[in-house]
């Protein structure tokens, strides 16, 4: 996140701001300093949203791989 943006408090709060951004967007209302304004605070919260979800995805790869080791199925 760039000096501009403050980083979200979750995943959660990052996609509702994405959406509000989404809104006013297509909304068409705003100057356009400030659509570019807001579309590079969405473009930055959309990279923060990728990475939360590769970093989600990793940990469960890691999970998976643990509770399905070869070790596993032969105690059971």
């Amino acid at each position: 996140m760039s000096n501009t943006t403050k980083k979200p408090e979750s995943f959660e709060a990052a996609m509702r701001r994405l959406e509000e951004i989404a809104n006013l967007l297509e909304d068409g209302e705003a100057e356009l300093a400030k659509s570019l304004e807001l579309y590079k605070e969405g473009a930055e919260l959309a990279a923060y949203c990728t990475q939360q979800l590769r970093d989600a995805r990793q940990q469960v790869n890691l999970l998976s791989k643990d509770y399905n080791s070869p070790a596993d199925k032969e105690d059971n």
